[in-house]
């Protein structure tokens, strides 16, 4: 037994049957745990061999001090899982954190189960309800503009008030839309593809947690509005149609998890939401939407009761502390129980080191049915509020006609908070979880005296973006004069004055060598008392990169990039001449989004086909992993246009066995399996 092993107490009740679903719970990871050495898979390739991303060590190295990889990341024990089948139990999810393994037992299975030395706890598997959405009444886009106090340069349509009450426009407006964050979400499903609003985002991957597969729309065995909930709370998100519907991250990338089963009577196992928030999490995922709340259950189901809702009985409520721990800054809905006997929030609300969020009218008023706090334990819930009256979404297509509905619930405000969320990283990727929720919430409303009804209040993302002081939009302006002078503009903000004479540009001539310095120039004001603006300044000819700098009167430095001059930009001076990858023609079209196609044929035998797509240029890898996590080849590593691409990888001098390929670039991350046989 190990510091790692994780057991969980439940008070649980099943349904009647010959067969009920546990959680089995082990008392370590077997075999596996004695050779662990979280050091040995601290690098990309070692981590590949337990799925867990690249870009998941680099997120869970803001939160670690430590090696990022420890035991919780080991799978459940292959022996364990055998033992159990060699008595005729089938394992269901397996859950690397909780240690456990969900299976139907009979009474005899159980009994026989108990003991089995490694078996730690048989616990019942809880059956859960969604956070569910109400119409609501759409204001026109008229009243909507009438009631705006910012202009901003979109056309968010009737959607405009859901967003500028938490004065999102502002940070569109500074070119900061969510590039370069993941966002992971969970719900019952999602039919992107076809509705104006959607069918242009950023998918990465998706993955149904019920029926097994990448199928997260409506399929075989759903019910007619498995797929509604879901694309409703990705719209708030995520959508954008000018005139329609935007969404405060439509330029982040996603993952899409469908774990909510909708034709059982609105019900979901938590199995299937524990699964997906841990393969959201190894997938690289650094801000989570869930709006899946979970507290009374259907007649015949034992229900959590309020003394529950303390932060570590819930399963999901664990795991969600858990991915916390891990550097993901996870938003949850209080639920929509304030006018109904439960009244309280739902897990895993009740979670530590999360984002809890509530609904307000857009007067700002709390909504009766936005659930309370606090907590069991005495914690103040929700922490922050958003807009969850007559909110704009998108609805599923169903007859080839994109529509838009108002609907009502904290299903919506809190995808908006994340959404906000997503930004601030996006303009501050250094940033911590914990830093982005002290940033949101010690900016929003009610900061001064949060309370169990509209927490530290409502959010306000201009602020919360400028509370860890000043700041250097990521999205510069390059245009070229007629004698091929580069001018580089920079929009500079900050809530204290800038120190003028610290607004510089630095730049290399020798492959950075050395840098020389100058100031830059004001092209555009923006706040007189602060010096925030548009700067600008003319890069010579020669030069091969660059970075700026700038300072406040509280000392605060900042730096674009962020971490320079460690980090220098050099794509805004000249491109990159590299020779092309021998077997890739790219394409004449450019893709919308990133994508990692399978490996065809798969299983294989000698060589193997790889197609992938860029929608932006910049450097590319594909590199091929062996199982235990060794280099087997690298495909491409250098700069790219974007296109279509397809690579031809001869496995010849390499044994049998499963691989794995991942592509990576600045924006995009994915990784996938294929087996070689000869």
């Amino acid at each position: 037994m190990i510091p790692y092993a994780i057991y969980f107490l439940a008070v649980i009740s099943s349904t009647a049957g010959a067969q009920d679903k546990y959680w089995i719970y082990f008392s370590d990871k077997g075999v596996q745990q004695r050779a662990f050495a979280p050091k040995s898979y601290s690098t990309e390739g070692a981590a590949l061999s337990l799925g867990i991303e690249p870009r998941t060590l680099s997120r869970r190295a803001k939160i670690f001090d430590a090696p990022s990889v420890d035991a919780l990341d080991l799978p459940v024990a292959v022996e364990y899982l055998a033992a159990l089948r060699a008595q005729g139990i089938a394992p269901g999810t397996e859950s690397r954190w909780l240690n456990a393994v969900s299976a139907r037992l009979t009474a005899d299975q159980r009994s026989s189960l108990q003991d089995l030395p490694f078996v730690a706890r048989i616990e019942r598997v809880r059956v859960y309800h969604t956070d569910s959405l109400t119409a609501g009444v759409q204001q026109s886009q008229a009243l909507q503009k009438i009631l705006a106090p910012y202009a901003s340069r979109l056309d968010y349509g009737a959607s405009y008030d859901q967003v500028q009450q938490i004065n999102v426009p502002r940070l569109h407006d500074l070119n900061i839309t969510g590039r370069g964050v993941i966002v992971g979400m969970l719900d019952a499903g999602y039919r992107w593809r076809t509705h104006e609003a959607l069918r242009n985002t950023n998918v990465l991957a998706e993955y149904d947690f019920i029926q097994n597969d990448s199928v997260t729309s409506n399929q075989t065995g759903d019910g007619s509005t498995q797929d509604q909930h879901g694309t409703m709370t990705l719209s708030t998100l995520a959508g954008y149609m000018p005139g329609q519907l935007i969404g405060p991250a439509f330029g982040a990338a996603f993952l899409l998890g469908k774990t909510e089963y909708v034709p059982a009577e609105l019900n979901i196992e938590e199995d299937h939401w524990v699964a997906g928030i841990e393969w959201l999490e190894r997938s690289g995922a650094d801000v989570v939407s869930t709006s899946l709340g979970y507290s009374e259950f259907d007649p015949g189901q034992h229900s959590y009761t309020y003394q529950d809702m303390n932060g570590h009985t819930a399963v999901t409520t664990k795991a969600a502390v858990i991915a916390a721990r891990k550097g993901v800054l996870l938003c949850v809905a209080m639920g929509n129980e304030g006018a109904l006997p439960w009244h309280f929030l739902t897990s895993p609300a009740d979670a530590d080191s999360i984002i809890a969020v509530g609904a307000v009218s857009g007067t700002g008023v709390v909504t009766s049915f936005s659930s309370v706090g606090p907590t069991s334990d005495g914690r103040t819930k929700p922490d922050v509020c958003a807009r969850g009256l007559n909110d704009v979404v998108a609805t599923p297509v169903t007859n080839g006609a994109s529509t838009y509905v108002s609907v009502n619930g904290t299903s919506v405000s809190t995808p908006l908070v994340a959404g906000a969320a997503a930004l601030l990283l996006s303009a501050r990727p250094e940033l911590t979880p914990m830093q982005v929720r002290d940033a949101l919430r010690n900016t929003a409303s009610n900061t001064a005296l949060p309370d169990n009804s509209i927490g530290w209040g409502i959010i306000d993302a201009y602020k919360a973006l400028l509370y860890n002081g000043l700041l250097i939009s990521a999205s510069l302006v390059v245009s070229t004069g007629a004698d091929s002078a580069r001018t580089i503009g920079a929009t500079i903000i900050a809530s204290a004055p800038l120190v003028t004479g610290s607004l510089q540009y630095h730049y290399s001539v020798d492959g950075a060598a050395s840098f020389v310095s100058g100031v830059l120039q004001l092209s555009a004001q923006i706040d007189t008392a602060t010096h925030s603006g548009t700067y600008s300044f003319v890069l010579p000819k020669k030069a091969t990169q660059f970075y700026i700098t700038a300072q406040d009167e509280h000392g605060v430095v900042r730096s674009l990039p962020y971490n320079a001059p460690a980090m220098v930009y050099d794509s805004f001076v000249k491109a990159v001449a590299s020779p092309k990858l021998k077997d890739s023609v790219p394409s004449a079209a450019i893709p919308l989004n990133f994508a990692l196609d399978q490996n065809f044929p798969n299983p294989f035998n000698g060589r193997t086909t790889i197609r992938f797509a860029l929608a932006h240029a910049g450097r590319v890898s594909l590199t091929v992993y062996d199982i235990l996590g060794r280099v087997a080849a690298v495909l491409a590593n250098e700069e790219k246009d974007p296109g279509s691409y397809t690579v031809s990888w001869n496995a010849s001098a390499v044994s049998s066995g499963i691989y794995f390929y991942a592509l990576r670039t600045a924006e995009f991350s994915m990784i996938k399996k294929m087996v070689l046989l000869k």
